[in-house]
């Protein structure tokens, strides 16, 4: 018998189905929404202990995927820090509602005493953090332990999530086929922990679709919270203006459970909003064009059982939005400001080290003039106001997540073709982005076909409100 990542049940009679392509569970009585709440509860029931899950993770990651997902694993430290909650448990001492549960984190983040290298070796030698990313140790504080730092597109500049210096995570769809497709960028390590059962939860960062691309490409959930409700406090930038934690989940409930407790907020799931009282809209447009059949196809038909299920779906068309194309701007506040950050060491002899291709990226933003940079926060002001103006009849937007499944690894030979392939998979997802719109990105397929990730984008601030509608729509679209 099995319990949520293929954890030993040892009281409950509940029966599990695992999928062993996306590790997908399907179960009897249980809500999978409540999934971190259900670990919670398992553990201080004392049906589970937190050493039997950290070691169920630990076999998880001990495999070739779990080398191609983690940089660094706590293995010895996760295994006394469960011991500890284990023996707290059972004396009788009041603990954090998710004490025991692992938690992996994308390599960007800070760990006190440890180099933060950001999926690079450049800054191998860098001091190590004074104190733990802000985010982490807000989780910390709710019970959670880490289990380890996971692989990521160096410096988190690309849209496909592969690393020439510790490997390429790959998606769980055709992973042993031809070589394996890929997980998606730039947090890649921390969609394959959760596909793969490596660890019930995890953060990435997301400022260009970070979190939502690697979700769809591994059939997950991936959530980008308004930029300014998630502190920057020790994770390695790459664009200060644009830069966000997220969770990356198993569920909705399961992302608005982190997405509280990394807000500094409370750790809940949000009660699920009516789909017959939702009114949604579709922003047909470049979003829409040059989708993979089968991503077209499995959003298509999520769409329809949507409305099926009574939500109101309209099409609108956002003209200021056609005419941008954020991710296609050569000029844009990313790339200057990532250029500013990597200048130095991209002029020195530290530019050997970098990966060509997010070099490649980063030099993009060598030429922009400093009104051009200046030009683009009142173009980005003006875009805000009008999308809020022409939205605001409609509770959120709806589109696929990725206009791609996630692209074979082995046809991903050139640096032309990585930047290709990487511009079309975050395209987009860089509008929530460019809007600072929270946004969730949700499985749409059919089990055994192609990943595919249908996203609702809410209105900036309205988080809380997104999740409670993504929470009431999530069991229509994954079917």
């Amino acid at each position: 018998m099995n319990i949520c990542i293929r954890i030993k049940q040892v009281k409950s009679s509940t029966k599990w189905q695992i999928r062993d392509d996306f590790f997908l569970l399907k179960v009897h009585t249980w809500n999978m929404t409540f999934y971190l709440n259900t670990l919670s509860k398992t553990l201080a029931e004392g049906n589970l202990t937190a050493r039997s899950l950290t070691e169920t993770c630990l076999s998880a990651i001990a495999t070739e995927d779990g080398s191609r997902a983690f940089i660094e694993v706590y293995a010895d430290r996760v295994r006394i820090e469960a011991d500890q909650i284990d023996k707290a448990r059972q004396a009788g001492y009041a603990l954090p509602p998710f004490a025991g549960i692992p938690l992996s984190i994308k390599d960007l983040f800070d760990v006190r005493g440890e180099v933060t290298r950001a999926g690079s070796t450049v800054l191998a030698d860098d001091i190590a953090a004074t104190a733990d990313a802000l985010v982490v140790s807000r989780l910390k504080a709710a019970g959670f332990i880490l289990i380890g730092r996971t692989n990521m597109t160096e410096f988190a500049f690309s849209g496909l999530g592969m690393n020439p210096h510790y490997g390429n995570p790959r998606s769980p769809f055709e992973r042993n086929n031809d070589g394996g497709r890929v997980a998606g960028g730039s947090s890649s390590g921390s969609a394959v922990s959760i596909s793969d059962g490596m660890a019930p939860a995890t953060i990435g960062s997301d400022t260009g679709g970070s979190t939502r691309t690697p979700a769809a490409f591994c059939g997950i959930v991936g959530f980008k919270p308004t930029s300014t409700r998630m502190p920057g406090n020790g994770i390695y930038p790459l664009s200060t203006s644009f830069d966000a934690a997220g969770p990356m989940t198993n569920s909705v409930g399961c992302a608005a459970i982190m997405d509280g407790i990394m807000a500094d907020g409370v750790g809940r799931s949000e009660t699920p909003l009516p789909l017959g009282d939702l009114r949604l809209a579709m922003p047909v447009g470049y979003l829409f064009e040059e989708l993979d059949d089968a991503v077209a196809t499995s959003f298509n038909e999520a769409v329809q059982r949507l409305g099926k299920a009574g939500a109101k779906i309209s099409e609108i068309r956002l003209d200021m939005l056609e005419e941008l194309r954020p991710a296609n701007n050569q000029k844009s506040i990313v790339a200057a400001e990532a250029y500013a950050l990597h200048r130095d060491r991209l002029q020195g002899e530290s530019r050997h080290a970098y990966d060509p291709v997010v070099a490649a990226r980063i030099k993009s933003g060598s030429d922009i003039l400093a009104a051009d940079y200046i030009d683009q926060f009142t173009i980005r002001r003006k875009a805000k106001r009008l999308v809020q103006q022409e939205t605001r009849f409609y509770d959120a937007l709806l589109m696929p997540t990725s206009p791609l499944t996630p692209p074979k690894i082995k046809t991903l030979t050139t640096i032309d073709e990585k930047l290709k392939i990487s511009s079309m998979a975050l395209r987009n997802t860089a509008l929530a982005n460019f809007l600072d719109r929270p946004t969730i990105s949700i499985p749409c397929h059919k089990a055994g076909t192609a990943p595919v990730g249908l996203s609702l984008m809410g209105s900036q601030n309205h988080d809380r409100r997104l999740l409670a509608i993504a929470a009431g729509a999530e069991a229509v679209i994954r079917g």
